[in-house]
Order: C-alpha cells, then sequence, then structure tokens
C-alpha cells in the first residue's frame, strides 16, 4: 500500500516540476523587445522609379503611395516618414530608425529633387512622456479647493 502511494507522489512530482519548467520557459520567452513599425518604409526600388523631372505628383502617389503629410503654405514638398520603434522588456520606447523623404515639386507637380534624411541628420527632438503634460495636472484635493476659493466672482 505505501509503494502505491510513493509511485502516485513520484508522478505528482514529475508533473510539478514539468509546469514549472513550462511556466518558466513562457516566462524567459516574453522577455524579448517589441519591435514595430509606423510609417510606409520606401525601399531603393521605389526610390529609383521617381525620375526629377519627369514624374508627377500622380505617379509619385501611384509608386510611393500617400504622403505622411504635405507641406504647409503650398510649400511644394510632401513627406514619407517610417520609424522603426524598439521597446525593450522593462525599458522605455525608442526610435531605433528613422528615415524621412522630402520630395519638392514644382508648380505643375513634377518633381525637382528628392532628399533623404534619417535620425542623425534630423533634429533631436526630446521625448517627455506617453501623454503631454498639461497644467493643472496634478491638483490635489486641497489646491482645487483652495483655487476655487480664491476666485473672485464677476
Amino acid at each position: 500500500m505505501t509503494r502505491g502511494l510513493f509511485d502516485a507522489f513520484k508522478a505528482g512530482q514529475r508533473s510539478m516540476t514539468a509546469l514549472i519548467v513550462a511556466i518558466l520557459a513562457m516566462g524567459l520567452a516574453s522577455c524579448e523587445s517589441r519591435i514595430s513599425s509606423h510609417g510606409h518604409a520606401v525601399d531603393a526600388v521605389e526610390l529609383n522609379q521617381i525620375v526629377p523631372g519627369e514624374t508627377r505628383l500622380a505617379d509619385l502617389q501611384a509608386i510611393l503611395g500617400r504622403p505622411s503629410f504635405e507641406g504647409a503654405f503650398e510649400s511644394g514638398k510632401v513627406y514619407y516618414i517610417s520609424e522603426v520603434m524598439v521597446e525593450p522588456p522593462g525599458g522605455r520606447k525608442r526610435a531605433s530608425t528613422r528615415t524621412l523623404i522630402v520630395i519638392s515639386l514644382d508648380g505643375e507637380d513634377i518633381v525637382t529633387a528628392i532628399e533623404v534624411r534619417d535620425e542623425t541628420s534630423g533634429k533631436t527632438i526630446a521625448y517627455l512622456d506617453e501623454r503631454s503634460p498639461t497644467p493643472g495636472d496634478t491638483f490635489g484635493v486641497t489646491e482645487q479647493l483652495f483655487s476655487t476659493l480664491r476666485r473672485k466672482p464677476k
């Protein structure tokens, strides 16, 4: 009778060990950087199809798709931006690669110049937080009460 209990205990111990190993393996598998891409990644083949002085805006949009944004005040520029973000486990999301393609157009919507900028040639922009800070966002209960009392009625 004791032998049967001992065999059942060994089988339970093996299944428990297998369960612990599976949980640890899943935990280690989740310790991987997350990579996400945004925008339209333009490759060299697509860029070689654009010929300054010949390619029109309609042809450009047929090759690359709609631009990410257009220049303000009728500047005659369209922009295609692509960015690859990496989020290490337990870390902050950061840009791994960023490419900005600036295409200049003349008054007749014909491509005049192509400029490719990457993260090394652009301006560095300070990354603050996931959300933009707003004034009054950190008021506690007492600050809210006293700020209401300080207001003068009109």
